[in-house]
């Protein structure tokens, strides 16, 4: 083995490490394809199509010369051995239309392996493990017709993994270095005659990337990586800007939120609506005190005719119900048409799921915080029930998806979780996981939760205590994606 293998070795041990959890001799994989169902998860009967399981294979695979490694511009395809690593994704949305218009792909600790400037190998092997990872979990073609940003380096625009994702929706973006611009312009306009789209990211702009700047849809900038001052005259700079789509990265706070408004960005990327809980307390709009009202009368088994009467006065609701209950993500075997089928057929339990999920949407009124949280909502919920349902009994296993999007109620309600949660009558177990992480619902929701944060030290922690393996969650978190997407659209 050359020095040069060896350094590719060693710089592979890093990335894998990164992203498979800091182990030090972490496992590859295999992908193969199996019918839905047949995963020894077997957790997937819910869910059309198929999913990925993994199989190990001998490292030696990947090093016999490093080309199935950076694998760029070498018209190769894909290798049997492949590695993947952990998926998560980020909204943007729309200040204006008050809705999301998209998400972007990383790999978990993105952040933490790039940092310091990474030499150009090392940052081809996180390009080429993120094209494999989107492409192998089938995620860009699966999560309906929002945009998905995916960040590369203009080296990496020459993998031909970039000709296996759908064009229709996928915007690429780089950072554009000025040594080779006209490299990448050249490969750009190759790329945008396939459909593609294109972002420029965090650049210092000068005359020679002019050209570049016009065949791009979206402009986007960290806000948090200049001050105020510094970056309204870096954007002032850039001709032709007010054609662009201007967003603003790293919005994970109201302030920083309010910092970019002030600077012209009217689109945003980040979890602020998710991650801050407003200290002061407002009253529960009219509709979602009404769906508490229901909800309280299913939590204490009101007869079928009680609950109907009730639910039946608002027929915008029960509508509402009945479309999410029977779509096609749900593999409902006959379609349910009244809240005395969905209670004869779900339970009390079943009726009651759905009307929480009820409370993070209200069509017509809903405004981008709203649908953020109706987004995150159903990606926790289902999350949450995903890890635990293997493990918990029968009769408790109907919790796990409220303990999921109650967890944000808080958030929608702009009041603390406790006091949110004291409208409504909930089962023990929902308290003590909400409100002191105790209880057999605990490390499940916390698990949701670093998922989302793409907390690593968390998700091998509460993995660990739910016995659930760190392949096992990155497959389960794809599944939740795809599911949450797949009812929504």
């Amino acid at each position: 083995m050359t020095v040069l293998d060896i350094g590719l070795e060693k710089m592979l041990s890093k990335i894998i490490g990164l992203f498979f959890g800091g182990r030090r001799s972490p496992p590859l994989f295999r992908q193969q394809l199996c019918p839905t169902g047949a995963s020894s998860l077997d957790l997937a009967s819910d869910l059309p199509g198929f999913e990925a399981s993994f199989e190990s294979f001998s490292p030696e695979a990947s090093f016999n010369g490093a080309p199935g490694i950076i694998g760029a511009g070498q018209n190769q395809a894909m290798p049997d051995a492949a590695e993947f690593g952990f998926i998560s994704r980020e909204p943007i949305f729309s200040h204006r239309a008050n809705q999301v218009i998209g998400h972007e792909l990383k790999l978990r600790n993105s952040s933490e392996l790039m940092a310091n400037g990474a030499s150009p190998i090392l940052r081809l092997m996180h390009d080429e493990l993120l094209l494999r990872s989107v492409f192998a979990e089938n995620v860009a073609h699966r999560i309906g017709d929002e945009l998905v940003f995916i960040r590369l380096s203009p080296s990496a625009l020459d993998n031909d993994l970039l000709l296996e994702l759908p064009t229709r929706n996928v915007v690429l973006a780089v950072c554009p270095e000025l040594g080779s611009a006209d490299k990448l312009l050249s490969r750009c306009r190759e790329l945008k005659t396939r459909g593609f789209r294109f972002s420029l990211d965090d650049f210092t702009y000068s005359p020679g990337l002019y050209p570049l700047l016009g065949l791009v849809d979206y402009v986007r900038f960290d806000i948090g990586r200049d001050s105020i001052l510094s970056m309204a005259e870096h954007l002032a700079q850039i001709p032709r800007l007010e054609e662009k789509i201007l967003i603003a990265k790293c919005v994970h706070t109201h302030e920083i939120l309010k910092i970019a408004s002030r600077l012209s960005f009217r689109h945003y990327q980040g979890n602020h609506f998710a991650r801050n809980t407003p200290e002061k307390g407002l009253v529960i709009p009219r509709q979602r005190a009404k769906i508490i009202m229901f909800m309280n009368l299913v939590k204490n088994h009101a007869s079928t005719n009680e609950i109907e009467e009730a639910m039946n006065r608002d027929g915008s609701l029960v509508y509402r119900m009945l479309r999410y209950i029977n779509s096609p993500a749900n593999g409902v075997p006959q379609e349910i048409h009244s809240i005395a089928e969905v209670l004869s057929k779900l339970g009390h339990s079943g009726l009651y799921r759905w009307l929480g999920l009820l409370m993070f949407c209200q069509e017509n009124t809903c405004s981008g915080s709203c649908q953020t949280l109706h987004e995150s909502a159903l990606l926790r919920g289902r999350l949450t029930e995903l890890f635990g349902q293997r493990c918990l009994p029968s009769e408790e296993k109907s919790g796990l998806f409220v303990v999921g999007i109650f967890s944000l109620l808080g958030q929608l309600l702009k009041m603390p979780l406790a006091t949110a949660l004291a409208h409504l009558s909930l089962n023990a177990h929902i308290e003590q996981a909400l409100l002191h992480q105790d209880g057999p619902y605990a490390n499940f929701i916390q698990l949701a939760i670093a998922c989302e944060n793409h907390d690593q030290a968390d998700i091998e922690k509460y993995a660990s205590t739910c016995e659930i393996s760190l392949e096992q969650v990155n497959t389960l978190y794809v599944k939740a994606l795809v599911w949450a997407h797949e009812l929504e659209n």
